[in-house]
């Protein structure tokens, strides 16, 4: 999937499941990294949770939870 496309997926639905966030890509070695960075989000939702939804929809999976990242507040 296109960077661009996968950024605007998984914007999407994390804020389908009322998740707000800033999903970014790596940069530098890092490139392929999905970054994803919650500000807002319901009281029970998890990074295994946000995790999960990503995965659904890029597709990815593997080493690292599919080189996923991401940081809660």
């Amino acid at each position: 999937m296109d960077r661009k496309l996968e950024t605007k997926a998984v914007n999407a639905a994390l804020m389908k499941a009322g998740i707000i966030a800033n999903v970014k890509h790596g940069t530098g070695s890092a490139w392929g990294w999905l970054k994803v960075h919650v500000t807002s989000a319901p009281a029970e939702t998890t990074n295994q949770k946000v995790i999960k939804i990503v995965q659904t929809v890029t597709g990815r999976h593997g080493d690292y939870d599919g080189c996923i990242n991401v940081h809660s507040w």
